[in-house]
């Protein structure tokens, strides 16, 4: 009854906070819990150090984004790869991986770099489908590569280190950028599409030069935190303070009117995320409390007879909801429902973090409610239904590389078990 009345507001249209909450209140109701508890639980579930770090680092990719930095790391990117084969729809896709470190938001990296990247490739006659395509998959690299809002959230959800989740994402984030930078490759090839001129010395310098302070943030960030030098929370607020020097001081783009309408859009984007977390809180612990984790373990683990086996299904079932819902959301809903099993069954809560991300990641360009392929029909001018055929190839790509990131954890767990951080 729960999860009918959840997925026909979602089918509806329904803001997704405000469908996780609706359908809580009426659970909660129709279980005959005190309505103390749906307030009480949404306050606790964002009574969080940690997830204070989600509206700074909106903040500070909304700063980076406005501050000219996106600009000038794709015209590093093309003049390092520009001219290869392929070497403009690679350059979107390295640029992307740039931007995601400096963002953790998909739909961010999308509007960034799409926004420039896709009118390029038009011009230089690749198919609109495929550029589009290109960029909703690169996209989505920026809730797999730190510091990523979503795992930020997972850490939280899960009880596990952040700063072990976010070094455990940059193998499976480079892992990704270079199969679809391989596939760019194969398609420009079979397609004669020729490259730019090679840039010189000189110039591929001065793009460098020009683009280095956006490379240094996401270094200065998770350096500091792989080092112990600040917590994830604090490396946010680090992240703006740096995010404000470069846009005033150094790029000279952000200006005084500019950053209130950037820090409107930021407040804005945090409190739908945390009102998602909050709602998403009671939904959590009411199927909790109806022992419905529980139930779904026992029928789980019928059919996941190897750990193995359970991660396929579980595959199975998130490319289905990423289809459907929010990735945050996905993460509050679900995170309490299989950790515990994952972790019963001998699987790393880090490399299942990894994994149900990655899905989530894909989730964000397909359709039904595939956020990225909103961003880039906004910004495209083609219709969802053009962006959404663009994206299937990238879709079987992106479903290719999760299954290789799941099948071997050491891709995942490699870096986390060189450097311990708390």
């Amino acid at each position: 009854m729960v999860l009918f009345i959840f997925f026909a507001l979602l089918l509806l249209s329904t803001p997704i906070a405000v469908a996780i909450g609706l359908t809580s209140f009426i659970a909660l109701i129709k279980s005959g819990i005190s309505i103390d508890v749906f307030s009480r639980t949404m306050f606790s579930g964002i009574d969080s150090f940690s997830l204070m770090a989600i509206p700074f680092f909106v903040f500070a990719g909304d700063l980076m984004l406005a501050g000219g930095t996106s600009k000038r790391l794709i015209d590093m990117a093309r003049k390092w790869v520009g001219w290869t084969t392929g070497g403009l729809p690679i350059a979107g896709v390295l640029a992307s991986m740039f931007f995601a470190a400096l963002s953790g938001s998909s739909p961010a990296t999308v509007a960034a770099i799409g926004g420039i990247m896709i009118p390029s490739m038009k011009e230089a006659r690749y198919s609109p489908k495929f550029a589009v395509g290109l960029m909703c998959a690169a996209g989505s690299l920026g809730i797999i590569i730190p510091p990523s809002i979503t795992l930020l959230v997972y850490g939280a959800v899960a009880e596990v280190s952040i700063s072990q989740l976010f070094i455990a994402g940059i193998i499976p984030g480079i892992f990704i950028g270079l199969v679809l930078m391989v596939f760019s490759y194969i398609i420009a090839k079979k397609q004669g599409h020729k490259p730019d001129q090679k840039a010189s010395w000189k110039e591929v310098w001065i793009s460098s030069r020009n683009a280095i302070w956006g490379i240094i943030m996401p270094l200065i960030v998770l350096g500091g935190i792989y080092f112990g030098i600040f917590t994830p929370t604090e490396a946010a607020a680090v992240a703006i303070i740096y995010s404000l020097i470069i846009g005033f001081f150094i790029y000279k783009e952000l200006t005084i009117r500019e950053l209130f309408k950037v820090a409107k859009r930021s407040v804005i984007t945090s409190s739908m995320i945390m009102l998602v977390i909050a709602t998403a809180k009671v939904l959590s612990w009411y199927l909790t409390f109806e022992k419905i984790p529980t139930q779904i373990a026992s029928v789980l683990l019928e059919y996941a007879t190897s750990p193995l086996m359970f991660l396929i299904l579980i595959n199975i079932l998130l490319l289905i909801v990423g289809m459907f819902m929010d990735s945050s959301a996905a993460v509050l809903i679900l995170v309490p429902l299989f950790l515990p099993i994952a972790i019963e069954m001998g699987i790393s809560p880090i490399h299942f973090g990894v994994v149900m991300i990655v899905n989530l990641a894909i989730g964000m360009l397909t359709p039904p409610f595939g956020l990225n392929l909103f961003v880039a029909s906004g910004i495209s001018k083609m219709s969802l239904t053009s962006v959404t055929r663009g994206t299937v190839p990238f879709i079987i790509v992106l479903i290719a590389a999760l299954l290789v990131i799941t099948f071997i954890p050491q891709l995942s767990l490699f870096l986390p078990d060189q450097i311990y951080v708390k």
